[in-house]
C-alpha cells in the first residue's frame, strides 16, 4: 500500500472516531459501475442519505434515508437501451435548467417521470407490476454518497447519465425509431400535456 493510500486510509478512521462530527468525507465518493440484466423493464430511483442532528454531536445511528422509486417505465419501440439513457439524460438537464432545479434533486427525478407519461415520447407503463427482479432501477443518489456505497442498493448501481447530451443527438435517435422529438413545453412549472 502506498503511503498515499495509508494516510488516506487513516483519515477515514480519524474522521469516524466517536468524538468527531465531521463526516464531510460522505459526501465523495466514487461510484462504480455494477453488471446489469437484460432487463426490458425501467423505472428513476431517487436515494438520498443524510445525517440527523450532526450539530447536536456524535450519534452513531444518525443516518437518514429518502427512497423515492417512481413508477416502472418500458422503452420506445425500436430504442436502444443506450439510446434511451441518452434521451433522459437529455430530459433531466432540460428539466433542470427550464425550472431552476438543483441536479440530482428529487424534484428533477420526479418531474422528468411526470414527462415519461407524455405519449409523444413512446415510453409506456406497464399494465401490471412487474416483480422486482424484472426492473433495473436507474439510480439518482444524493447527500452522502459514501453511506449509498454501504446500502443494499449499491450492488445494483450503474451509471446510466450521460453529460452534455444535444437536442440534434436526441432528435436524431427518435428520428431512428420513427417519432419526432420536440421539446417539453412548461406553463408555470407545470408540463403541458400535448
Amino acid at each position: 500500500m502506498e503511503l498515499k493510500e495509508k494516510l488516506k486510509e487513516l483519515k477515514l478512521r480519524i474522521l469516524d472516531l466517536p468524538n468527531s462530527t465531521n463526516r464531510g468525507y460522505e459526501f465523495e465518493a466514487e461510484l462504480k459501475d455494477h453488471p446489469i440484466g437484460n432487463q426490458h423493464i425501467y423505472k428513476l430511483h431517487y436515494v438520498q442519505y443524510y445525517r440527523m442532528g450532526e450539530r447536536y454531536g456524535w450519534h452513531e445511528n444518525n443516518i437518514g434515508m429518502v427512497d423515492w422509486p417512481c413508477s416502472p417505465f418500458m422503452l420506445p419501440e425500436k430504442m436502444s437501451r443506450e439510446d434511451a439513457f441518452k434521451v433522459l439524460s437529455y430530459l433531466t438537464d432540460f428539466v433542470e435548467a427550464k425550472l431552476h432545479l438543483r441536479p440530482c434533486s428529487y424534484q428533477s427525478v420526479s418531474t422528468l417521470d411526470g414527462i415519461l407519461n407524455l405519449e409523444r415520447l413512446g415510453f409506456t407503463r406497464p399494465h401490471s407490476d412487474p416483480a422486482p427482479t424484472e426492473v433495473l432501477s436507474l439510480f439518482t443518489v444524493d447527500g452522502r454518497v459514501q453511506l449509498f456505497k454501504k446500502s443494499r442498493y449499491y450492488r445494483n448501481y450503474f451509471e446510466w447519465y450521460t453529460e452534455n447530451v444535444t437536442l440534434d443527438e436526441v432528435k436524431d435517435i427518435y428520428q431512428r425509431c420513427g417519432i419526432e422529438f420536440y421539446d417539453v413545453k412548461f406553463n408555470n412549472r407545470q408540463f403541458v400535456k400535448k
